[in-house]
């Protein structure tokens, strides 16, 4: 991926087709650093420009099959979930495939994402919009981590071990424990 897709805004020419050893460096990205299951049915993505442009990537793939150029809006909204100093934007899918797909998504509506380090420090995810029937694309909901520079600083440093945890009333998943290589990602996000 070039430089310029993550060192710069986002516009529409950064997300013209790459090689395919883009796409598949993206994806190793991703399933390396960013994404982490919580449950059989429900995966975190923490967002970042390359998890971005691989979303970008299915969009226009979907577009050029289904001839629709409709692209803004989608466009607009992904512009809007790029990390910054203090802020990160997880994205929640539940498997339509699993057989609680229904149960998880009506579970997460009144759930809260916490990322908890091992000396005190957390961090609350709260779901992005204002109606709860609003929380979700499909079957993804979008969560928004806002770090105070305590947060910010233990994130940065190499000893802490980071967890993150779905706390829900309805389903039940143990918190999960992040790897250094994602912890080192995230870090680099907030700054």
């Amino acid at each position: 991926m070039t430089s310029a897709i993550l060192d710069t805004p986002l516009s529409e020419s950064d997300f013209a087709l790459r090689p395919d050893d883009t796409v598949e460096s993206s994806y190793k990205h991703l399933n390396r650093r960013r994404r982490i299951r919580l449950h059989p049915a429900i995966t975190v993505v923490f967002e970042d420009r390359h998890t971005l442009w691989f979303r970008i990537q299915e969009l226009i793939r979907f577009a050029h099959h289904s001839r629709n150029t409709g692209l803004k809006k989608q466009f607009d909204w992904y512009q809007g979930l790029i990390p910054g100093r203090g802020r990160l934007i997880a994205a929640v899918s539940v498997s339509l495939r699993d057989p609680q797909a229904e149960e998880c998504c009506e579970a997460l509506i009144d759930a809260e994402l916490v990322l908890r380090s091992d000396v005190g420090h957390e961090v609350r995810g709260h779901f992005l919009l204002e109606r709860k029937s609003d929380r979700h694309l499909g079957h993804v909901f979008w969560a928004e981590f806002i770090f105070e520079e305590a947060e910010r600083d233990a994130l940065h440093e190499p000893f802490i071990g980071w967890e993150l945890a779905l706390e829900s009333d309805r389903i039940e998943c143990p918190p999960v424990r992040l790897s250094e290589r994602m912890i080192e990602s995230l870090s680099a996000d907030v700054e």
